[in-house]
């Protein structure tokens, strides 16, 4: 794989991680502004989604070492990651706007 081509690809994970720290604090926000079974909910759910994050993370961490021949690999175990709590953040963002 070509190195512009990794450091391009990477910066686009990164980026969406950004993306993903945003989402949960839209979501720690509304549940500091929460009260009783909802707050804990959300609390509950918040932690979760840090787990999955703290995965993403580390994700991405091995795909920036990784060589030319682990990269292929590892870039799709990534995605794959951040995709699940992209789609995570979603799903409670959404249920928590009902």
């Amino acid at each position: 794989m070509d190195n512009n081509l990794k450091k391009s690809y990477l910066a686009k994970l990164a980026s969406q991680l950004n993306d993903l720290d945003k989402k949960l604090d839209e979501l720690k926000a509304k549940a500091a502004s929460s009260a009783g079974t909802v707050k804990a909910e959300y609390e509950k759910t918040i932690d979760e989604l840090r787990g999955k994050r703290k995965e993403a993370e580390e994700h991405l961490q091995k795909l920036k070492a990784a060589s030319k021949e682990g990269w292929k690999e590892l870039k799709n175990g990534t995605k794959k990651a951040l995709d699940s709590i992209s789609k995570s953040i979603d799903n409670a963002i959404r249920k928590f706007k009902k």
